[in-house]
């Protein structure tokens, strides 16, 4: 039978919006975060695919501005200069106050050579104006994939 579950990759609390110090048990980042994962192939035969999901608490966005932005980006090898990456980034999404603090984004891995380095990206929503931005918290995120055909760890692992 294949596995629906998720795994964990990440649990804590990072506080991102303009207002430090509002959520006092949690470290305040600022306007963004980005968390480095490794992400490897249990079966060779696996399909290259898998899906992040990323939970917050206090998510609340206005109606009419796009929502907060989560990039899933691929640090890969650079084919024209030794020992340097470049960035690719895989996906793209947008959180709102509609995902009731859950999202889920998935990853088209097709042509990269395993293991993958990704860092998942969370942006505030700047198109707020100053003052007004949507102070909130990360708190998980998780891997899913078909049977843990591939599997994440927190990190940079070669």
């Amino acid at each position: 039978m294949l596995s629906n579950q998720s795994e964990l990759v990440w649990d804590g609390r990072i506080h991102l919006g303009d207002e430090p110090g509002i959520y006092g048990d949690t470290p305040y980042s600022g306007l963004a975060l980005e968390l480095p994962i490794t992400l490897e192939k249990t079966d060779p035969a696996a399909a290259d695919a898998t899906a992040l999901i990323l939970r917050t608490e206090n998510v609340e966005t206005f109606t009419g501005y796009p929502g907060h932005l989560i990039t899933v980006t691929a640090f890969v090898p650079d084919p024209n200069e030794p020992f340097h990456s470049v960035e690719q980034v895989l996906a793209t999404e947008r959180i709102t106050s509609a995902d009731q603090n859950r999202k889920k984004v998935e990853l088209d891995l097709t042509g990269l050579t395993f293991p993958v380095f990704v860092g998942v990206r969370v942006r505030i929503d700047t198109e707020v104006p100053p003052g007004l931005y949507d102070d909130f918290v990360v708190t998980k995120l998780r891997n899913k994939s078909t049977n843990f055909g591939i599997v994440a760890s927190f990190g940079f692992h070669a």
